[in-house]
This record gives C-alpha cells, structure tokens and sequence, in this order.
C-alpha cells in the first residue's frame, strides 16, 4: 500500500476531478495492483451512477455478453473475475438459468463490492409488507436470485483464491484491461480456475483502429490478448469484435477459449491465495487450517487478498456459529 503521505495527495486529485491512476503511475511503479486498487476503490458508485444515467446503453452492450455467454450451453457455475459494481454481471446472471448460490464475483477493490451488493439488491426486495402484525422486508426472486446469495469475495486477478477447475464459466468484461504488462500471469490464472470455459470481453488492441491503439497505449492497457492465449496453447474458439462498444475507442472483442475438464473439485472451491490449502468459511473469517491463517470478513464481504492474511494459531472455528 502507498504512504499516507501520497494517500493524502491521492484524495485531493480525487477532489479535483483528475486521473487517480495516471498520478499514481508518477510516484509509483506503473499499473501496479495498488493504483489500480485506489483508483477503482476512490471511484466506487461511480459505475453504477453511470449505468443509472444510461440504463438503454448499457442494456444493449450488455446483452451482446449475455448472448456469448448463452451460446456456450449449460452449466453449474459461473464467476466474473473483476466484478466492479456488478452492473455487467447483474443482467448476464438474471439472463440465464442458474441459481444465485453458483454465481461468483470478485474484485480487488472492497468498496466497489460494498456497491455491488447493494446494487444487487434493487429490484429484488419488495417493499415492506405486513406479516401476522409485524412489519418486514421480504425478499422475490428473479430467475432464482435471491439477496446476498451470490458469493462476493475481495481477490487479485494474479492470485485467485479459488482451487482448479472451481468455476464453469469465467468471464472478465474489461477488468484486464488496466494490467498492461501482466497479461500471461492473469490469463494463467483465469485459466487455472475455469472449468469449461474463459470469455474474456476486453479491448482489443489487435483488432482496434490506429486512434484506439494509441489511446490504449496512453493509458497502459492490456495488449493483444489473443496472441498471449495462443502463446500459452488455450484453446480459442472464437475471436471477434462485438458489433457495439460502450466507447468506439475503446473496442470490444470476445475470445472464447475452451477448457472443458472433467475433474471434479472440492466441496468448497475457495483456497488460500498464499498457500494453496483449502479454506473454511468460519461466518466471521475465512480460515486455512494447514498455516492457521485467518482472512476477515467484512460486512459480508471475505477479503481473500494475501495481504489480508492473520496469522491465528490460536483461533478455533466454531463452526455451529
């Protein structure tokens, strides 16, 4: 994490309305995890604002991902590495047939799932009605989702706490996309924990126009993803531009890349990003019993980072809690 000192710079560009990343990029090593870290956690609710303000827009971007997504046939599981503020992952899950308890989603910004999960709940919860005298929320369903039963969790794209082959279906939507210069141990990762299928929904730097690429330059991003899928012998099945980008500089493309394993995997799919061990969801922590480390849960939310990590040799699960 940077000093307080430049913490406190961070606040006043954030005050002023200028570019978080781009500063921090000045005193910093360039597009490290803690930039975009800060950048994304100072800017949280602004995504969802943004998604408010132009609902038909974004409907229509997000239904191109929905259609991919459906296409792959069916599956049990489904994670968006990168989640941001769900505003994509929201209408992809509500497009398919699957249970809420399956649907993951993580990002390495704490705020911005804090925003996720409130956002998730518009539009599910009914207003207060009356039971046997006593006024309370009650909860409908769409599609099967219910209120804080989709499983968010704080995590680093590089270091997925999550075991291999946990999930079906992975996805990003523009979440490598700020890692230029980490695309191979990323796409090893996202592979890693896929079971089925990887679909990314990133800027295409290979497919993109002369302005685009020299946009994508200027900020860093991540480059020529296909390429680096290719170099790692994945499987792409397809490779296209999407028929509509939220911001024609920035040009969408999927990459659909086939795993399809048969191996079954633990009854929980969560690991410990340090050590590789399996955790235990103790309700207030999650813990790794093999190097008793203890990860915090905070306002429902499990904070998998390795820096979040406690060593606690003497705490005991209760797990009846």
């Amino acid at each position: 994490m940077l000093k307080s000192s430049i913490l406190n710079q961070v606040e006043e560009v954030y005050k002023q309305g200028g570019n978080i990343i781009r500063f921090i990029n000045e005193v910093n090593d360039k597009n490290s995890k803690e930039s975009i870290l800060i950048s994304y956690d100072y800017q949280a609710g602004s995504y969802v604002l943004s998604y408010k303000n132009n609902p038909t827009v974004y409907h229509r971007y997000i239904d191109q991902l929905s259609d991919e997504i459906r296409k792959l046939g069916a599956f049990n599981s489904i994670l968006e590495a990168g989640i941001g503020e769900a505003t994509t992952f929201k209408r992809i899950i509500q497009s398919i047939d699957i249970s809420s308890e399956s649907c993951y989603g993580f990002d390495i910004s704490w705020s911005r799932l804090k925003v996720a999960k409130e956002f998730l709940k518009e539009d599910i919860t009914d207003t207060q009605r009356t039971h046997n005298g006593h006024t309370t929320d009650t909860q409908r369903t769409h599609n099967g989702h219910t209120t804080d039963t989709h499983k968010l969790f704080v995590a680093d794209l590089s270091a997925i706490p999550l075991c291999d082959n946990a999930i079906d279906v992975v996805y990003t939507a523009h979440s490598i996309e700020p890692n230029g210069g980490y695309e191979m141990s990323i796409l090893q990762e996202l592979y890693r924990v896929t079971k089925k299928f990887l679909v990314l929904f990133e800027p295409d730097y290979e497919l993109a126009g002369v302005k685009a690429k020299k946009r994508m330059d200027s900020h860093g991003y991540a480059k020529n993803l296909a390429t680096v899928v290719k170099s790692l012998g994945y499987n792409i099945i397809k490779h296209e531009l999407l028929p509509f980008s939220l911001n024609e500089l920035n040009p969408t493309s999927v990459i659909v890349i086939d795993k399809s394993v048969d191996e079954a995997i633990a009854l929980s799919p969560f690991q410990c990003p340090l050590t590789k061990t399996s955790l235990i969801d103790c309700g207030e922590v999650f813990f790794a019993p093999q190097p008793r480390l203890m990860y915090p849960v905070i306002k429902g939310i499990p904070c998998l980072l390795d820096s979040h990590a406690i060593l606690g040799c003497k705490y005991t699960p209760d797990l009846d809690a």
